[in-house]
């Protein structure tokens, strides 16, 4: 079963606008930010008043025990640089971390994942865990059940892997009184691929039901 923060009701994906650091990306700024990505290395280039926030940002982290190597935010406004090494940024503007590769082909639309997972804000609160629930996720890919940015970055994986990914406001879920979510923040998620099931339709008479099976075994 799914927990909250992963579901979203059925739309269309949003488009991240993001840009590698220091670039503006094409059309301009979105009422969701802009997001950038920056090596730790380049903290001596930003403001005195940007070192001011990201200092705060990681004192409340350090309060909030966040797991080893959390990337730090400088949020200015909507827009946000997310500071860590070891980080890539695909075209829609997902940033993800490898910390092992797993094996078998990555999963496609009808398949099944089976995952653990726990997710962040830029504070460095948790705001989901599958741990708490005491059993991993899974979902079937292409039903458009998860939030699109955590979509992406699990059909990047394979099983047995290991990624962090940072999900920019756009390719995260709805926020507003009636959702889990209050405000536009980029999300961090560390998640582990347990393993892939084909799935097939059985139909019996009348009745039909879905067969998940493990692809790795």
């Amino acid at each position: 079963m799914l927990q909250l923060a992963l579901l979203l009701p059925v739309c269309q994906p949003a488009v991240a606008i993001a840009a590698p650091a220091g670039e503006t990306p094409p059309g301009g700024p979105s009422l969701d930010g802009v997001v950038t990505l920056m090596p730790e290395a380049t903290l001596a280039t930003i403001t005195p008043s940007e070192k001011q926030v990201y200092a705060l940002n990681r004192r409340v982290q350090a309060q909030n025990r966040v797991p080893d190597n959390f990337p730090g935010f400088i949020r200015n406004g909507f827009d946000v640089r997310v500071v860590g090494d070891g980080y890539s940024m695909t075209p829609s503007g997902l940033i993800y971390k490898d910390f092992r590769a797993g094996v078998g082909a990555p999963p496609v639309d009808g398949q099944e994942v089976v995952f653990a997972y726990t997710g962040y804000n830029e504070s460095g609160s948790v705001i989901d865990t599958s741990y708490r629930q005491g059993r991993p996720a899974q979902t079937r890919l292409g039903i458009q059940g998860l939030i699109p940015g955590f979509e992406e970055g699990i059909r990047g994986m394979r099983a047995g892997g290991q990624r962090r990914i940072i999900i920019p406001p756009a390719l995260g879920p709805p926020v507003g009184p009636s959702t889990f979510f209050s405000a536009k923040q980029c999300e961090v998620f560390d998640i582990e691929l347990l393993t892939v099931r084909q799935c097939e339709r059985r139909q019996m008479a009348m009745f039909s039901d879905v067969i998940c099976t493990d692809v790795n075994n």
